[in-house]
């Protein structure tokens, strides 16, 4: 029905309004709104005759009375004025439950079986200009993550005073102490952060491209001392020509006093590019409330990168009768770059804000290690001679070869929403990596004393140290603390 309402001014009309009158039928009428207009009850139909007293020469205006109510359809008395009830109900509880009820957590715009459920308009496409992608996400999270350690062996050792300067930071005696190497370095909490962004090719959320980079800051471990001999300084190595524990002398008592720094460092970086699929969707009611699980299939490349060092410098005065100044250097890096084909699995699930992530993946592919071994000696500012301590001509040089390698990774995450597209996020990560070189275990301490500058002529006994590579296993693992936008 509408109420019309005239536009200029109406005409005046050229007779009263009729009256009923009994020649029109019996039929119930009933007033509506109390607007004085009466018309006939639902179901019933009546046909005026006109009388005598509503005939005239002229006809009526047609033009609606300002404030008149015309009916388009047949009022019930039921409530249902046409086809009104039906659409009201159907509009009406179906946007209820697809915006507030239990199917307000669908899986995103289409079915569970990966088609929409209709049209798919708004989809992202390629763009040949600058364009943003329809949907998508973008995370940050601060990384906590602690790895395993480096095994290094003892490159620092002290005596007390009064110890014989044979026996002065030997290893295996009573008056020897460790002060750095010996056991693991730099196993110690890394922090750092990772970037994780992607989004989907189409409505359904049925294919999408997602990318990550991840950064530990690079750490450090190590060992600095000087001392004029009080305490005892000294470098431990084992002596192939005697066959037993020896020491250079860093520090000692009217003979040298002297400066040592040991430092060992580490820094781990990782990427990867993958493409997802959905292969599972299901949403509802449960007894907790509302859920949503949607699974992924994964499948990209990946890369992977840990660089580390240890070195030793002396900076050494020698006391008279033997006066002189060296500058002594050993320096071991290690590099291992890892690229693969990445693949797993992802699952998702959400109880009203809450959230769960479950990460599973293993990369195959390829660890391409580098060792770099230098070492310098100085005598009275110099020139640079080849050749340290535990570096020497017989390891010195730069090393490379390739491995196979696996690198899994397991991955937990829970989430808080904060809104409908914004949520807090709180995880674990470990991750593995075979095959992997560290410095520490470059490292032979098998010394021919003959190869230190300035090197014995004739030289003679085996040529140590020496090198070979030593592969180990590497894993890092640790908590997260960000946030996820999507859109």
């Amino acid at each position: 029905m509408r109420r019309t309402q005239g536009t200029e001014e109406l005409p005046t009309p050229s007779m009263p309004r009729p009256l009923p009158d009994s020649s029109m039928s019996e039929v119930p009428m009933v007033d509506l709104g109390g607007e004085g207009y009466e018309v006939p009850m639902h179901g019933e139909r009546s046909v005026m005759q006109p009388s005598p007293r509503t005939m005239h020469s002229q006809p009526m205006q047609s033009q609606p009375m300002d404030g008149e109510i015309i009916y388009e359809s047949e009022p019930s008395m039921d409530g249902s004025y046409g086809g009104y009830e039906g659409g009201y109900e159907g509009g009406y509880q179906g946007d209820y439950q697809g915006d507030y009820g239990c199917d307000s957590m669908g899986c995103d715009s289409g079915s569970c079986n990966g088609s929409c459920g209709g049209s798919c308009a708004g989809a992202w496409r390629p763009c040949m200009t600058l364009c943003f992608p329809q949907d998508g996400w973008a995370s940050f999270e601060y990384l906590y993550w602690v790895q395993r350690g480096m095994d290094l062996p003892p490159l620092v050792t002290r005596s007390d005073s009064g110890t014989a300067r044979g026996d002065a930071g030997v290893l295996g005696l009573s008056t020897t102490d460790i002060l750095f190497g010996g056991d693991d370095v730099l196993d110690d909490g890394f922090f750092g952060g990772r970037l994780q962004f992607g989004f989907w090719l189409d409505k359904c959320h049925t294919w999408g491209i997602g990318a990550e980079y991840f950064e530990l800051g690079e750490e450090s471990d190590g060992f600095r001392g000087n001392s004029s001999g009080d305490p005892i300084l000294a470098r431990p190595f084992f002596n192939i020509l005697t066959g037993e524990e020896d020491a250079e002398l860093v520090a000692f008592p009217n003979v040298l006093t002297g400066e040592v720094n040991a430092r060992a460092t580490s820094h781990l970086v990782g990427a990867g590019v993958n493409l997802r699929h959905l292969t599972n969707c299901s949403s509802g009611c449960g007894p907790c409330g509302q859920y949503q699980s949607r699974s992924h299939l994964l499948f990209g490349y990946r890369y992977l990168q840990l660089e580390e060092s240890v070195s030793v410098t002396e900076d050494l005065v020698g006391l008279p009768p033997d006066p002189g100044a060296f500058q002594i250097q050993d320096r071991f890096r290690t590099r291992n770059q890892f690229n693969g084909f990445d693949m797993g699995m992802m699952y998702n699930r959400r109880h009203g804000l809450f959230s769960l992530d479950l990460l599973a993946k293993l990369a195959v592919g390829n660890t391409h290690q580098t060792v770099d071994i230098r070492g310098t000696t100085r005598v009275d500012g110099g020139a640079a001679q080849t050749g340290g301590l535990l570096a020497q001509t017989s390891n010195i040089g730069n090393y490379e070869r390739d491995r196979f390698t696996i690198l899994p990774e397991l991955g937990i995450t829970g989430g808080y929403y904060l809104t409908p597209n914004f949520k807090l996020t709180a995880g674990y990560t470990m991750i593995f990596w075979s095959n992997v070189v560290r410095p520490g275990d470059q490292i032979d301490t098998d010394i021919n004393p003959n190869f230190l500058p300035p090197p014995a002529v004739p030289f003679t006994g085996a040529a140590r140290p020496r090198f070979s590579f030593v592969d180990t296993d590497y894993y890092v693992h640790g908590g997260s603390f960000g946030a996820q936008f999507t859109w």
